[in-house]
């Protein structure tokens, strides 16, 4: 387990890097007037806010994220555990992205009604994933002094995803409005969060640190 997770970490952190590089690109491009539009695949768009609607977005978006972190984790992994909660966000995440590009075709007067609750989604299962991954590196940790190479490893790979994810992303995104399927960037993104899924589904409790330590105490009082 302990070796899946800065995987799953660097996973994690490039396809949701992406979705917060792509959110205010799509908020602020021109709408496509005139676009060739052909359900369920093809259709370009964009909704032409303000940088200043923007913002307050992404304000509200980063006010609710520490609510989401101090209140509903806390809860969240009480009820379920670490690794429960874990495999739920990283199921979560496919459908979250398939879902994500539809929102473009909303009318004008229902589009902050759509986004609200797909902001709210997935920055609750952001912050959710964050602590989760760090509480399974801590208990997945075979001794207390490899904790700080397991967590290296995981951050160092984190960052290179954060890094590389946008230029991908990026890429995407312009080649998807050239050839007319808003939405390519977004499947694709789909399809990364699904090899996180993939992993999650992998895993078990079974190599936590806490089990090695029974394993060793049972051995101790057998010998005794």
């Amino acid at each position: 387990l302990h070796d899946a997770l800065p995987i799953f970490k660097a996973n994690h952190n490039s396809h949701t890097i992406t979705f917060d590089q792509l959110l205010p690109v799509f908020l602020a491009t021109p709408e496509a007037e005139g676009a060739v539009i052909d359900l369920p695949f093809k259709f370009l768009g964009g909704w032409a806010m303000s940088t200043k609607d923007i913002g307050f977005i992404l304000m509200a978006q980063g006010a609710y994220s520490m609510f989401a972190t101090i209140v509903l984790f806390p809860y969240a992994v009480k009820r379920l555990g670490p690794l429960n909660l874990f495999k739920l966000v990283a199921f979560s995440y496919p459908i979250l992205y398939v879902v994500t590009p539809y929102i473009i075709l909303l009318p004008k007067p229902y589009r902050l009604i759509g986004l609200v609750p797909l902001l709210a989604w997935k920055t609750t299962f952001a912050n959710f994933a964050f602590p989760a991954t760090n509480l399974l590196l801590a208990n997945t940790a075979p001794s207390l002094l490899l904790l700080g190479t397991i967590n290296g490893a995981a951050s160092s790979t984190a960052s290179f995803c954060r890094g590389l994810g946008p230029i991908i992303s990026g890429s995407l995104y312009s080649l998807g409005f050239k050839v007319g399927y808003f939405g390519l960037v977004w499947w694709f993104t789909a399809l990364v969060s699904v090899a996180g899924a993939m992993i999650a589904m992998r895993m078990s409790e079974k190599g936590f640190r806490k089990d090695v330590d029974e394993v060793v105490e049972d051995e101790e009082g057998a010998a005794v």
